[in-house]
């Protein structure tokens, strides 16, 4: 009985391991958590960045415009424009696990008396449940990197050292 507790005990402790939002951090591959980035051509970027399920949508893509950002100053660049971006949910359901302890009551009767035992027993439970979704997202962004003048602020052109500071600030 006391394996069925410890191997309950290991699964809570690496479920819990699980529980915490994805890192800035690079990606060893474009499928990994993480920044993962592609040079496309001349000046031309592609940068993906995959949460875990405890990492947000908003988060997600804050950090591919950061990586984004951090590239295009490592290139040399003032600016860059988003020329492509996408998104994507990808939706799993979690099992539940619980393991119960129920005591039992042993009663045995013999021509000297009776004697009354407790002994426990352990169910484990181990199913999926509607309404335990969980979700991870990824974004990603094509970009071109410029330097000098930015061309114009039309929602597709960023201030690389501007916005790199905003949302390091955020995090």
């Amino acid at each position: 009985m006391k394996a069925l507790y410890l191997v309950y005990i290991s699964a809570c402790l690496a479920l819990a391991g699980c529980a915490s939002t994805t890192a800035y951090a690079p990606a060893e591959t474009a499928e990994d958590y993480g920044y993962y980035s592609t040079k496309l051509g001349d000046n031309r970027y592609r940068i993906s960045f995959n949460g875990n399920t405890s990492t947000s949508q908003n988060t997600v893509k804050d950090y591919a415009l950061l990586r984004a950002a951090e590239l295009t100053l490592q290139e040399g660049g003032s600016w860059f424009q988003v020329v492509d971006r996408g998104s994507d949910k990808e939706t799993r359901n979690t099992p539940r696990t619980e393991v119960r302890r129920t005591d039992v009551i042993e009663r045995d009767c013999g021509l000297l008396g009776c004697e009354t035992r407790r002994r426990p027993t352990y169910t484990t439970t181990i199913g999926v449940e509607s309404g335990t979704e969980r979700s991870k997202y990824s974004s990603s962004l094509e970009i071109l990197v410029g330097s000098g003048d930015m061309p114009s602020d039309d929602g597709r052109y960023y201030d690389a050292k501007d916005l790199a500071s905003t949302l390091r600030a955020a995090m």
